[in-house]
Formats: C-alpha cells, structure tokens, sequence
C-alpha cells in the first residue's frame, strides 16, 4: 500500500518552505480533482500531498484599486460561473467555468488547478488567453508576473517550476462595450472533454461599425491553447459581412496544429473550428449590437 503524508499550510510561505523540504515528491491539492485521478491511475508518484484550501489569500473574485480582476487560484469553478463580478466580456470566463464537468465538479474543481494541470483542453484556458490574463507565481525567490500565453510549454507543461505556486490570476480592463462567448464541442453534451474549445471576445466601433478589437482563443487543437493571431488581425477594423466571418474561421483553422486522437481527427477538428469560430464571432456580434451585455 502507497503512503502519503497530509500537510495543510496556513500561507503560501509555509507552502513554499514544503515544496522546496519534498521536492518532486509533493503534489499541490487545490480542488484534487485531477490529482485524484493521477493518484489512481498511477500517472504520478508522490508521497506527500500540499492542501492549499487553508490559505485565504488564495480564495476570492474582487478589482482591485487598479481596475484589474483579482481572482484566487483556490476559486471553484461554480464560483466563476455565478460570480455577478464576470459580467460583459468577462463572461467569456464564467461561460467556460460553466462547461466544466457535472455540478459536483465545478464545486470542487478550480480555476487554479485547471492553470496549471496545463491540459491544451482546459475550458478556462481560452477565455483566459483571450482576456490576457496575467498570472502572478511566488517561490523562494520572490514573485513574478507573467502573462497566460507565455505560462503554457506543451501538454502538461508550464514554466512553473516546483517550488512556485500560482497565486494570483489578474484580469486588466477591457475595451469598451466589450462581449464574449465561450463555445465548446464534445462527445457527449456534458462532462466530456473538449474536442474543440472556442472562445471569442470583441468589441465594435459604434461610429465605423467596425470590429475595434477581436481576440480568438482555441483548445484542445495544439499542444497548449493558443491564440488565432492571424485571424484577428485580418478582422480587425474591418465591416463584418458573412465572408469576412467565414475568411476568419478559416484562418483560425489553419493556424491550429490538431491531432487525430480518439476524439476526432485532425481533419475534423478543423472543420470544427472554422464552424464554431464562425458562430461565436456571429453571436459576440448580435449580442453587442442588441446590448445585451
């Protein structure tokens, strides 16, 4: 029988000092719901287990003097899609948030650990992209910031080395009159990973009637989620019609870097993107001309 040793520090001081004492023998638990899995699978060894859930600095959604969204990497993913903080554009947030998983789940799971787990299909991590998160690391050294596109290495990999844990998750302000939706493809309708995950968030010029700025996050379609970079600066500033929306998709698809998996194959996951893509830009669209956000 495996043996684990339970520690439940008070700061992130004291959980520092932990992971630099065990190493790479210590596993972080925020809401466990992957870590479970790695546990029974044997995806990971581990003989010590860090549970962040006692340090309150970790917790909350709030602005900060700044305008920026503070949100604690300890916040569940049922926090995030009923938080009345994630209105118009950050809604993109609490859509993804609320794609996750059953209702048990997103009670449990959080948005820190879906971070770091740093799986390309991780619901938050497009909308994330999009809102250009910045992520706030601290380790013996000190802290640092660094912004979401830059956090993620590859599949299951991220720049975090062992003793730094994520403490903070900062959202800048976005431009006026902002919306964004978060549209996900699976298997199943629910409780199913993503086969292609779309966020959009955009903004019109209500003068030119013009896309003033656009932002397209993609998952599960490339080794880390990424942004379609190319397709955004093709629509930006440009009058919206049904080809430019459809020019758009397909260079979002074409810049994705989809494997054939047991989800779907490559050439289906491209297909996919320039539908879902084409629907989110149409409904960020209608919902900022109807000021519904």
């Amino acid at each position: 029988m495996r043996s684990l040793s339970y520690h439940k520090p008070k700061t992130v001081k004291e959980a520092i000092a932990l992971l630099g004492r065990h190493g790479e023998r210590a596993a972080i638990l925020a809401g466990g719901t992957d870590l479970l899995v790695e546990w029974k699978k044997r995806l990971r060894a581990f003989s010590h287990i860090i549970d962040l859930k006692g340090i309150s600095s970790l917790k909350g959604i709030e602005f900060n003097p700044q305008g920026h969204l503070r949100i604690g990497p300890l916040t569940t993913m049922q926090a995030l899609a009923s938080s009345p903080a994630l209105m118009n554009g950050l809604r993109v947030l609490s859509e993804a948030a609320s794609r996750i998983g059953s209702w048990q789940i997103r009670n449990r799971a959080t948005i820190g650990g879906n971070v770091c787990h740093a799986s390309p299909s991780g619901d938050t991590l497009p909308a994330l992209l999009c809102l250009n998160a910045q992520l706030k690391l601290e380790g013996p050294q000190g802290g640092k910031i660094v912004p979401v596109e830059d956090f993620f290495l590859g599949p299951g990999e991220s720049i975090a080395v062992t003793e730094e844990i994520l403490t903070e998750i900062l959202i800048p302000p976005l431009p006026r009159s902002s919306c964004g939706v978060y549209r996900k493809f699976a298997l199943r309708r629910a409780m199913d990973l993503a086969v292609v995950g779309v966020a959009v968030l955009g903004s019109l010029d209500p003068i030119r009637d013009r896309i003033e700025d656009i932002r397209i996050g993609l998952g599960a379609v490339a080794p880390t989620p990424i942004r379609a970079k190319k397709a955004e600066d093709f629509l930006t500033g440009r009058k919206i019609d049904e080809d430019i929306i459809e020019e758009t998709a397909t260079l979002a698809s074409e810049e994705a870097r989809p494997v054939s998996d047991i989800r779907g194959s490559e050439w289906y996951r491209r297909e996919m993107i320039k539908h879902i893509v084409a629907e989110a830009i149409q409904e960020v669209l209608e919902k900022i001309r109807q000021g519904e956000e």
